[in-house]
């Protein structure tokens, strides 16, 4: 549901019989002074069920008639106020969450119908007015609680380079040898684990990690979380076999396994790997992307009765709803990805499309206008600046140097930007970055800065990128401090775990660049591009220096520790090469600088 902007004074939102305030210290005050409990709902453009409460509960005369007499009412979308949701969602979407007058959760549940709804309204109206005090010792101690919580993560000891195989272990633990994917019912992509096990493939070429990508890629694409007449794929299915889809799209699924088909692509050479990720990316570029605004929208809608017709039937129906805002963070992300696409699906349509967007996000920053959500003529109300916003920023900038040879101002750009990150959101005597920036006026779990692990990996991947490119001792710090912060907590993240190991393991070995040099039209190219891309180093990095002006033939030069190799024009000697690289890389650096110096 749409909402508009209310009234300056009290941030009230008038969309239909409740009365709906913005998040903010108004409706808190009122609370209080009404001596009232506040009513919290989050929910999302996508979220079927939301639309259905929505259109259900809160048309309810009863609950309307209730919600009016004894509750402040608050709502929040779930995508423009990630802050808000990652401290108030009571597992899942909707949620209704129950506050006290500071702010302390009481209560919450997801979705309720009427009668269900109407029950726990007058449960927590007669406990808040009978047991006050002891409910606001309850949210008390949920806060001290995310207080203790938040106090764990500060750097502390050194990195574990065993961690990757343990969290390897038990990723393959979860593993669904019978339909692929990770985990039971319901069955969500998990890419995170996905990109783990690809690269643990490249680096050991172990037969058991081939089988859980073939398995899972092939679940994937021929059952029904793929949309095979529109494209993209949805956010889950409900059953293990990978049926029963639940039919929203979200483009932060899209672009993350976008990019797992190409890399499963690059490794296997299977053409059905290579046709999901283009017509992936066809999706998002046909439906997510906003030419107006040059960025990506995050979603598109449930509409289970349009997605179970055949294609014939589709023709003439409207598409299901697509998010109306673009976000910074997915935006600068999806960018990342087309730089990428790019070259190994040889379509310069998409570096096209990625510059567009990487220009947009650097002129709103230099505007101090890089707030979470945009449209073409407006950003939203509220002006919040976000870590995941200037991470993925900061991360896009960087592949642009690697990928785009072309764009000469994205490392300065860089820079600039992990300054802010720095200045901004780094903890500087604990490591790791906080989620938001510091607010006075913050109400409730906001006044206590968090440090989300998945944001966290963004920014610190950054700065990795950022090192190995300057090799600038500083960047090095933060990356060693915000990792070792988290070795106690990375497990309380789910799936999260594996990019923290996946993360951890290439920051402790070295950077291998490869950089291919070519015509982007010669096969010769395209074959030195796929060989660097199934190299077995741990931290890889190839760069295309692809020019349609090159004349010879294509050529790579491997990098490692500050020296090149001599160039190779064919994969059997690039491989040797990296080989021979790999033979002597425990050895002592200056013998490596003798043998490979040029």
């Amino acid at each position: 549901m749409n909402l508009r902007a209310g009234e300056e004074s009290s941030g009230e939102i008038d969309v239909h019989p409740i009365f709906w305030h913005e998040w903010g210290p108004y409706p808190f005050e009122l609370a209080r002074e009404r001596n009232q409990p506040v009513i919290l709902w989050i929910g999302a453009v996508w979220c079927y069920w939301c639309s259905v409460m929505d259109k259900t509960t809160f048309q309810d005369a009863d609950v309307i008639d209730f919600l009016k007499a004894n509750f402040i009412c608050i709502r929040v979308d779930n995508d423009h106020r990630p802050d808000i949701n990652s401290r108030y969602n009571v597992g899942g979407w909707p949620t209704t969450a129950f506050l006290t007058g500071h702010g302390g959760i009481v209560a919450g549940a997801t979705y309720l119908p009427p009668d269900q709804f109407i029950a726990m309204l007058v449960e927590v109206q007669r406990t808040y007015q009978d047991q006050k005090p002891n409910l606001y010792e309850q949210a008390n101690n949920l806060f001290r609680q995310r207080q203790d919580q938040v106090a764990k993560i500060k750097s502390s000891s050194d990195l574990d380079p065993m961690e990757v195989q343990r969290i390897a272990r038990r990723s393959a633990g979860i593993y669904d040898p019978l339909n692929g994917g990770f985990g039971e019912e319901p069955k969500f992509p998990s890419c995170a684990v996905l990109r783990l096990v690809l690269d643990l493939y490249r680096i050991t070429k172990e037969e058991f990690y081939r089988i859980i990508i073939e398995k899972t890629l092939k679940g994937m694409c021929e059952g029904e979380l793929w949309d095979s007449i529109d494209g993209g794929f949805f956010r889950f299915c409900n059953r293990a076999n990978w049926t029963d889809a639940q039919h929203e799209k979200m483009l932060e699924d899209n672009i993350g396994l976008a990019a797992i088909y190409l890399d499963a692509w690059v490794l296997f050479e299977d053409d059905g790997y290579r046709n999901i990720a283009n017509q992936t990316i066809d999706y998002i570029i046909g439906n997510l992307y906003d030419c107006k605004a040059i960025g990506f929208r995050g979603s598109q809608g449930a509409h289970s009765d349009y997605y179970n017709l055949s294609k014939t039937e589709r023709i003439d129906l409207p598409n299901p709803e697509i998010d109306e805002w673009c976000y910074v963070n997915l935006s600068a992300q999806t960018a990342s990805v087309l730089f990428r696409a790019y070259w190994i699906l040889e379509r310069p349509d998409l570096r096209e499309i990625g510059r567009l967007v990487l220009d947009k996000l650097v002129a709103k920053s230099r505007d101090n206008d890089l707030f979470h959500v945009f449209k073409p003529e407006s950003s939203e109300s509220h002006r919040l600046m976000l870590l995941c916003d200037w991470a993925s920023l900061l991360n896009v900038l960087m592949d642009s140097h690697n990928w785009d040879s072309s764009n000469q101002n994205s490392l300065p750009m860089a820079i600039e930007i992990a300054s802010t990150l720095v200045s901004v959101f780094y903890d500087k005597e604990n490591g790791g970055f906080f989620d938001t920036t510091e607010d006075k006026n913050a109400v409730g779990y906001l006044k206590l800065r968090e440090k989300p692990l998945p944001d966290n990996l963004l920014a610190i991947e950054g700065f990795l990128k950022l090192y190995n490119a300057t090799l600038d001792n500083a960047y090095h710090e933060i990356v060693n401090d915000s990792l070792s912060a988290f070795t106690k907590t990375y497990g309380d993240y789910g799936e999260y775990a594996a990019s923290y190991g996946l993360l951890q393991e290439r920051f402790l070995n070295p950077q291998v660049e490869i950089t291919v040099e070519g015509h982007p039209l010669d096969k010769s190219t395209f074959e030195l591009l796929k060989a660097a891309g199934r190299t077995n180093v741990r931290q890889l990095l190839i760069k295309p220096l692809l020019d349609s002006n090159y004349v010879g033939q294509a050529q790579a030069v491997v990098c490692y520790a500050s020296t090149c190799m001599p160039p190779v024009q064919d994969p059997v000697s690039l491989q040797e090469q990296i080989n021979s690289l790999l033979s002597v890389s425990n050895s002592d650096e200056n013998d490596i600088f003798k043998r490979f110096s040029i």
